[in-house]
């Protein structure tokens, strides 16, 4: 991979008077990456993403895409094509020319657009439905093209806005199935905002994680959920247990169970760790933290059982199992190894 980012964003801010909307921050994505700006509504994602395209501009900052300062170009100057909600498509146009349509704008040849609207519309697997308009096709069909009126303009980065969340489940699963294709295929830089948490963790190689205009944690996938670096990431993606504790001179301790090194300073912290990595009885017993419990619900989940506990020190946790046959007032040992958890502050 190359060493120079392919984007880099300096001290990138909006604000719309007194208020906000992302704070100033700095983050570099190279070439090929397929980023997923995760969070909640009005944590300022899209905000960022139009900032990208050229649709919204920085109050603060600059944005450089190839060592190129595009931060006052419009959108139709910037290496860059965006994918938004809406698909946008002209209903009056047949699908051959609304893939095309950004080409003849830009006054490519003929020849040359009908051969890049086939190879477009095989990569999407639309070849069959180039002379239907719009209305005509599924939902999710539209979403293809519309991928494919991105792409034929082969930005540098495509961004795309939510582009699923109008799609039901099983569509949106099959749709991210084709993104996931796509990306492989052509090889490009992808950025896309989401709010669902298993979207960006099975599309992306980096995720941003932000929380009321501000950048909570940049990682992979993997970091972001095995290695939280605050306590909201650690709750918006996925679930986590937590324990109160207090750092004092490098060493967390949980008053009456265990203590334990890490770094940081001093006051009240939280021991987290994930349900599916707690282990329960006889398991627990080779862990390295261990508590003692009861078991106070039962809930079958189909591929796993969950499990809640009341801890001795009056705490719960949730336990998530592939399979048990506890059942509620059973007395049991609680565990878990120091590798899977982390200390964040409350």
């Amino acid at each position: 991979m190359n060493a120079e980012p392919l984007v880099r964003l300096q001290g990138l801010a909006k604000s719309y008077g007194i208020y906000r909307a992302v704070h100033p921050l700095d983050l570099d994505f190279h070439e090929g990456d397929f980023l997923a700006i995760l969070g909640p509504s009005g944590c300022g994602k899209t905000t960022l993403l139009k900032m990208l395209g050229g649709f919204v501009e920085p109050s603060e900052g600059a944005i450089l895409i190839g060592g190129r300062d595009v931060t006052r170009l419009p959108p139709e100057k910037r290496p860059t094509n965006m994918v938004f909600q809406g698909y946008g498509l002209f209903p009056h146009m047949t699908i051959r020319q609304n893939v095309g349509y950004g080409l003849r704008i830009a006054g490519t040849p003929r020849a040359e657009v009908d051969a890049r609207v086939r190879d477009m519309l095989a990569l999407v697997q639309m070849e069959a439905f180039a002379d239907k308009l719009p209305p005509q096709l599924s939902g999710g069909q539209q979403q293809r093209i519309a991928l494919a009126r991105a792409l034929i303009m082969r930005p540098k980065v495509l961004l795309l806005d939510e582009p699923f969340a109008a799609l039901d489940l099983k569509l949106r699963q099959a749709m991210q199935e084709e993104l996931r294709r796509l990306h492989a295929e052509i090889g490009g830089t992808f950025v896309f905002v989401t709010h669902d948490q298993a979207e960006a963790m099975l599309l992306a190689t980096k995720v941003v994680v932000m929380s009321r205009g501000k950048v909570e944690q940049v990682g992979t996938p993997e970091e972001i959920y095995l290695r939280p670096k605050t306590h909201f990431v650690s709750t918006f993606v996925g679930e986590a247990n937590f324990l109160k504790a207090c750092r004092r001179l490098a060493r967390v301790s949980i008053e009456g169970a265990f203590a334990f090194d890490d770094a940081g300073p001093d006051g009240d912290v939280l021991v987290g760790v994930r349900p599916e990595k707690v282990r329960l009885g006889a398991a627990a017993a080779r862990c390295d933290h261990r508590f003692s419990g009861t078991v106070t619900q039962r809930i079958f989940l189909g591929a796993q059982v969950q499990y809640t506990v009341r801890l001795q020190n009056g705490e719960t946790f949730i336990a998530c199992l592939q399979e048990g046959d506890l059942l509620p007032g059973d007395s049991i040992d609680v565990g878990w190894m120091s590798a899977d958890q982390w200390v964040v502050t409350p």
